[in-house]
């Protein structure tokens, strides 16, 4: 006698490919959550790279269509009183970075007006949303960097995460920039990525 299946299903439960549910378009495939409570703390000079954030995604999309959803919130300080760039990074180059017509100071994707720095002063956050189309199913990493942008910059490097054409001082990442600060690592970083069907 053969075995009877219902609703096109064997008697295992086991569904085949075509009887698994597509996701809903907007639905949340993966999740991936970078956590990191290590203080770093740089001092580039004219011109130099900014600063990445201990805090960072590698990710692989399932679809080329998938979009990502990355939120990020990080602790920093910077040893001057001067506004800071932010700069989201994917595979280590800039997106959503804004458009400052033809003047050659830093192009950020956010930037933070500095508080009244002093070196025992705790550390400012900075967090911000950004939905990706990478358009790829190759991994991917995603990664942020900060400095202070007073200065100008050279034409060739204006859009890039670099400082500006004068000295920059200490930029720190987790805490303080004093290094003998007992506080300086009172902070934290995380980056999280979500794969949103497109």
């Amino acid at each position: 006698m053969p075995l009877t299946k219902i609703n096109n299903r064997s008697l295992t439960g086991a569904l085949t490919s075509t009887q698994v549910p597509d996701p809903a378009a907007g639905s949340v495939i993966q999740t991936v959550q970078d956590w990191q409570a290590a203080k770093t703390i740089a001092t580039p000079g004219a011109n130099g790279d900014a600063v990445s954030c201990p805090a960072s995604v590698t990710i692989t999309p399932s679809s080329a269509s998938s979009k990502i959803l990355i939120m990020f919130h990080g602790s920093w300080q910077y040893g001057n009183n001067n506004d800071v760039g932010f700069w989201l990074l994917r595979d280590g180059t800039p997106i959503g970075t804004s458009t400052g017509g033809a003047s050659e100071n830093n192009k950020a994707f956010a930037v933070s007006c500095q508080f009244v720095y002093n070196s025992y002063s705790p550390g400012a956050p900075i967090s911000f949303n950004y939905l990706d189309s990478p358009s790829t199913t190759s991994a991917i990493t995603y990664s942020v960097k900060g400095l202070g942008i007073q200065g100008t910059k050279s034409s060739a490097n204006k859009s890039l995460p670099k400082g500006g054409a004068t000295q920059n001082e200490e930029m720190s990442w987790g805490g303080t920039v004093n290094q003998t600060d007992s506080e300086s690592s009172a902070g934290n970083m995380v980056m999280i990525c979500q794969e949103i069907k497109g």
